[in-house]
């Protein structure tokens, strides 16, 4: 029995090493067959982005290098059964070319092993059990890659069945009919086309710049396409004529291109007016005339339509805000003017009183005299705003109106009580509480200001 594995072991190497390293080729030529039976070149493998085919057309020439230029299409439009089953075949006559002979050194080495393995192994079922598990990884080897050499194979497991079926007798089992075992045939796969010449080249980056969605993506390609011809390309010649038709196809993109840009600055403009008046209506307006004039121009640009309208509605948003806002400010305005001049007297004590809290913050003064007037002062402040009820809205303001009359007379007394005491760290003390008393001011005026005043956009 040890000379049929040795033997067989043999035969394994000399199967798997009889095929001619492959001499791989330079170039990847894919093929992304369309619905309508157009074929265009992908060179390198393309990809599947969201709804779209991302891929690199060749302009030009294939040998020695063609301009290659990344372009996408709608996935819609693509017949995968035909581009998958196409790009199938160039991934198996790649990997031929490039791996494939590496792969299946490997995998002899492996199948040499595992009969050696048998033959060493004393115990019947123990063979048996390493025979079928090495039989079964070499039938599924086929399948993960691209169906190399699947003939060489298929001997093989020829081989393997007879080992199986020696082991199994040996083993008191009977025998398995051979023919119950599956074979490993190369599936099926289209021819590869021939690479495109020039002209198909650029007849097939035409029929991309037509597909393309992104108007600037189309741009790009036609004006890759005019450069890679030459203008003094002979009349009547297919450059020539691909060339005029690429250029009049560029031109129309341009020009649309620019009225479309020039309809997006023109209502724009009027619609940041309309949104500062809060009118609602023209935005409205401007809407329909957008979809009128897309209709007008052909509907030639249908993303920038609608990002043209989204920031429409964007504005026509702000408008209502605002009116909305005016309406309801309007509605409460008798109310929060009212409310102003009744507290305008102590806000103008607090005014007047704005050079001596500065010199109390700055440890300038004033003088003692100067300090009873501005108690005085701020005590009348405070009884007007005892006075004044706030609407509900300027209740914060109220309230940080009669916070900084009672943070300027502490700052009064600390200064007193530091002139009194010619105490520097008490003099610094009403220095801060003068620092947050105008701090405190200013907020209160900038609150009652807006809230005071028509709303204004955003």
């Amino acid at each position: 029995m040890l000379w049929f594995f040795r033997r067989a072991s043999v035969v394994a190497v000399c199967l798997l090493w009889s095929g001619s390293p492959a001499i791989a080729s330079e170039k990847a030529l894919y093929r992304i067959f369309l619905q309508d039976g157009t074929a265009l070149v992908s060179y390198g493998e393309f990809a599947r982005v969201g709804d779209r085919v991302v891929f690199t057309v060749p302009i030009g020439a294939i040998e020695p290098s063609p301009q290659l230029h990344l372009v996408s299409i709608a996935d819609s439009a693509v017949d995968w059964r035909r581009t998958d089953e196409y790009t199938e075949t160039v991934r198996a006559r790649r990997y031929a070319e490039t791996r494939g002979e590496d792969d299946f050194a490997a995998l002899s080495n492996h199948v040499a092993a595992a009969l050696n393995e048998v033959a060493l192994t004393k115990d019947a079922s123990r063979r048996l059990a390493l025979a079928e598990e090495a039989r079964g990884n070499l039938a599924e080897w086929p399948k993960h890659n691209y169906g190399y050499r699947a003939s060489d194979v298929t001997q093989l497991l020829w081989l393997f069945d007879d080992v199986i079926s020696n082991l199994r007798a040996a083993a008191g089992l009977p025998r398995l009919e051979f023919s119950l075992y599956a074979t490993t045939a190369p599936p099926a796969r289209p021819d590869l086309l021939a690479a495109p010449d020039a002209r198909a080249t650029f007849d097939h980056a035409l029929t991309v710049a037509r597909m393309a969605a992104d108007p600037n993506e189309r741009v790009s390609l036609l004006q890759a396409i005019t450069a890679a011809l030459s203008p003094a390309a002979t009349a009547g010649s297919w450059e020539a004529a691909v060339r005029e038709r690429a250029a009049a196809e560029l031109a129309f993109e341009l020009r649309v291109t620019h009225l479309y840009k020039d309809l997006a600055e023109r209502t724009l403009g009027v619609a940041e007016r309309h949104a500062r008046r809060a009118d609602v209506r023209g935005i409205e307006r401007l809407i329909r005339n957008v979809h009128a004039e897309d209709a007008r121009l052909g509907r030639f640009r249908p993303q920038e339509t609608a990002a043209l309208v989204a920031t429409l509605d964007l504005r026509l948003d702000d408008a209502r805000r605002l009116r909305l806002a005016r309406d309801s400010w309007a509605l409460r305005g008798a109310t929060l003017r009212a409310y102003r001049a009744a507290i305008e007297p102590a806000v103008a004590q607090l005014r007047r009183s704005a050079t001596w809290l500065e010199d109390i913050r700055a440890l300038a003064g004033p003088s003692p005299g100067s300090l009873t007037v501005l108690e005085r002062r701020m005590a009348a402040a405070r009884r007007t705003l005892t006075r004044v009820k706030p609407p509900a809205e300027l209740d914060a303001a109220h309230v940080l109106f009669e916070s900084t009359v009672k943070m300027i007379v502490r700052a009064a007394q600390s200064r007193r009580n530091a002139v009194k005491s010619n105490d520097m760290a008490v003099a610094w003390e009403a220095s801060s509480a003068a620092a947050g008393a105008r701090l405190m001011f200013e907020r209160a005026l900038d609150e009652i200001n807006r809230l005071t005043s028509p709303p204004q956009p955003r």
